[in-house]
């Protein structure tokens, strides 16, 4: 009993300063956003653009990291060590993109129309191949069986919202805005990251059952706003207007929405979940039936080369979940 009160009063100073960073950091975000919807603060324009948008994203990357930390000191369960990789991956995603930030406020910030791309967009980036690694091992760590087939239902959803938003918005802006090969399909990069990211959690949803923890909800949730935003950050510089937004302030909620996850308890690992019937192929078959109503469709109407690459996508991914799933010789169930 010593020993645990011990350790608790040791954990106190921990609390109370991960409370004081985690409130500096959203009276920051609520701060950017009374400036961006209210005009507060309009003198001091770059202040808020600039400056306190960098420190959030800098508090997001420390206080994911401060999450990992804390779980090492106190030495929680053994599903949650094994999630500290993920969450580095994360904290140095999140630090990657407050670089990139802070490398454009500094650098390319007072530009007129800077060109696309920037060193910025590497740093910004490389948020994607950091995240999809956190996501590989925070499926190892929590998904007993991970079934290959059922996991790319959530791709597939994604894709196919990805397909009427980048055929009828992005589509049509990067048309018009006469930019480069390069910058387009950087900045078509950056939204089908991100619907790739999304589909991802929305698959591990699918190998949950539908059922996932708040870590996962949170998650999903922040990666959502991050994707909004990106999409309507690439029909800017499309349009030939590269600077600072109107709901810039969404972004650095994303990122603190992510970073939250973190300090979320691991929700363990699932015991696999088996779908039977029309309900084990609902999705599939939606996705699949939609895809091919495009293409019938653009028979009749022109429809952008985006949009259909995107459902040929969807069909190709159809056809892997066939193979994924066709019955072996001596195996009682559908093999990954």
């Amino acid at each position: 009993m010593g020993g645990r009160a011990s350790h608790q009063r040791a954990a106190a100073p921990w609390r109370v300063a991960a409370a004081g960073v985690w409130a500096t950091a959203v009276i920051i975000v609520a701060a950017e956003a009374a400036h961006e919807v209210l005009g507060f603060g309009e003198p001091e324009a770059e202040l808020f653009d600039e400056w306190l948008h960098n420190a959030a994203l800098w508090l997001a990357a420390g206080l994911c990291l401060g999450a990992v930390l804390r779980s090492r000191c106190a030495r929680e369960s053994p599903a949650r060590g094994r999630s500290r990789a993920a969450w580095v991956l994360v904290a140095l995603g999140l630090a990657s993109w407050a670089t990139g930030e802070t490398i454009w406020s500094v650098r390319f910030a007072a530009a007129d129309g800077p060109s696309v791309p920037t060193v910025s967009d590497v740093f910004w980036l490389a948020w994607y191949p950091l995240m999809a690694g956190a996501l590989a091992l925070l499926v190892r760590d929590g998904v007993h069986t991970f079934e290959l087939h059922r996991w790319i239902d959530g791709v597939v959803v994604m894709l196919l919202v990805a397909t009427p938003w980048v055929a009828l918005f992005l589509q049509p802006v990067a048309e018009e805005s006469g930019a480069g090969p390069l910058a387009e399909a950087i900045a078509f990069a950056y939204p089908l990251g991100d619907f790739v990211l999304v589909g991802g959690v929305l698959g591990v949803y699918a190998l949950m059952g539908w059922r996932p923890g708040r870590m996962w909800l949170l998650l999903a949730l922040g990666l959502a706003v991050i994707g909004v935003m990106d999409a309507a950050s690439s029909a800017r510089t499309l349009a030939g207007s590269a600077g600072p937004g109107s709901l810039d302030a969404a972004w650095a909620a994303g990122a603190l929405l992510v970073a939250y996850a973190a300090w979320e308890p691991d929700p363990g690992r699932h015991e696999p979940i088996e779908a039977y019937g029309w309900r084990a192929i609902a999705l599939p078959l939606t996705a699949q039936g939609l895809a091919i109503a495009v293409q019938i469709y653009g028979y009749f109407r022109e429809i952008p080369v985006s949009e259909r690459l995107l459902t040929v996508a969807v069909l190709l991914i159809a056809m892997l979940q066939i193979i994924l799933t066709r019955p072996r010789r001596g195996s009682g169930r559908p093999r990954d």
